[in-house]
């Protein structure tokens, strides 16, 4: 009895070739497994910058409903109140607008979550509260500030810059209309107002978007972090996660300054933007 018993509980561990067995199954179902999760969570992170951007679409109808329509202002330039500046500043330095933001070099508005949501420096800093909504979570771009190093930046979407121009109109195309109020937009589901921008181009509050008769060139390019898409979102209220089809619309986040002015004939992403951006004042098509 004692021989059979002990005969039996000798056989109850895995041999070597079960646990091997059981060790590759276990490998392919991860192998399964781990894709479907990282897409759920890039999916998660759509939901999640898709919310940014609409809660940015409410922020600036309720300025433009505080302000008898008249749009958000927009553009480029520093805060209009003294801070550190401590780089270039352009021409249309102390003017406020959304948010504040020039060039690749006025580094504050880069790294100071605290511009975002301080009415003193943005406009809408009086209808969000919290800078992480200006933030898309998949955007992992920094800034590389000198004496300091890479510090990550707070900012990843623009605003149409035929939306709430407060500028020199010669910086636009004067064939185009300008919305300085949400009244003026006949059609607002053909016009965006929020997108993504790439890491390594984003610097001013507005995207700038070279029109029809203009060189066929990109001075901001969307972002592309959603698996090849961006989120785009629209004054009707409505958004989009577009993919963008041109691989020249994409190039790779590397961490450096991204030109602008670059040459893309027959692009049908740009052709998509510009069609979204304004209309002809002439209402021809």
């Amino acid at each position: 009895m004692l021989r059979n018993s002990f005969t039996r509980n000798s056989r109850q561990g895995f041999n070597l070739i079960e646990l091997l067995v059981v060790m590759a199954v276990m490998a392919i179902l991860a192998g399964l497994l781990l894709p479907a999760l990282a897409k759920a969570k890039g999916q998660v992170r759509n939901v999640r910058c898709t919310n940014n951007q609409r809660q940015l679409l409410l922020a600036w109808n309720l300025y433009n409903g505080d302000n008898s329509e008249a749009a958000a202002a927009n553009g480029h330039g520093v805060p209009s109140s003294p801070i550190s500046l401590s780089s270039s500043a352009s021409e249309s330095a102390f003017r406020k607008f959304w948010v504040p933001g020039d060039d690749h070099f006025y580094y504050p508005a880069f790294t100071n979550a605290h511009l975002l949501i301080d009415p003193q420096y943005a406009l809408f800093g009086s209808y969000l509260s919290s800078a992480a909504i200006y933030k898309c979570p998949e955007d992992k771009g920094t800034v590389n500030v000198p004496n300091v190093g890479k510090i990550p930046h707070v900012r990843s979407y623009a605003m149409n810059e035929y939306v709430g121009w407060s500028l020199d109109l010669e910086e636009l195309n004067p064939d185009y209309r300008t919305f300085t109020k949400s009244s003026d937009m006949k059609a607002p589901t053909d016009v965006f107002v929020f997108q993504e921008v790439h890491p390594d181009n984003i610097c001013f509050p507005a995207f700038v978007v070279r029109m029809p008769g203009e060189p066929e060139q990109f001075y901001h390019y969307p972002s592309s972090l959603h698996n090849g898409r961006g989120v785009v979102t629209f004054a009707d209220g409505h958004a989009e996660t577009h993919r963008w089809v041109d691989s020249r619309t994409t190039p790779p986040v590397t961490g450096r300054i991204l030109a602008h002015w670059n040459d893309s004939p027959d692009n049908a992403d740009l052709a998509w933007i510009r069609q979204r951006t304004s209309c002809r004042i002439d209402g021809q098509q």
